[in-house]
């Protein structure tokens, strides 16, 4: 079937039998967000304790502290932005400290 043809076809079919694929789809980023949970974030710890494991072996201690608290701070982020439970909870904490208390 050719180009020409097929926008023919196209033109003459009533408007009904038509199914736009991009109309019936959802779209989210539910999948990649698991998958990211799931396999990456144990990859990025192993590779940090290698690095803090050889900093600490070669007496390098300051490098060890901060590459160590850095990847902590990342991870908590991520871990954060990726469960909407523990960010709201996180934002009623820190609200409850200046007083204010979300029912």
């Amino acid at each position: 079937m050719s180009l020409t043809s097929a926008v023919v076809d196209l033109s003459t079919t009533p408007p009904g039998s038509v199914d736009v694929l991009a109309q019936n789809t959802e779209v989210s980023t539910g999948g990649l967000r698991a998958w990211i949970g799931d396999n990456i974030i144990f990859t990025i710890l192993a590779l940090i304790a290698c690095v803090v494991l050889l900093g600490g072996l070669r007496g390098n201690l300051s490098k060890v502290f901060t590459v160590g608290g850095l990847s902590l701070v990342g991870i908590a982020f991520f871990s954060l932005a990726s469960s909407e439970s523990a960010a709201t909870g996180i934002g009623n904490w820190i609200l409850g400290l200046f007083g204010i208390r979300v029912v």
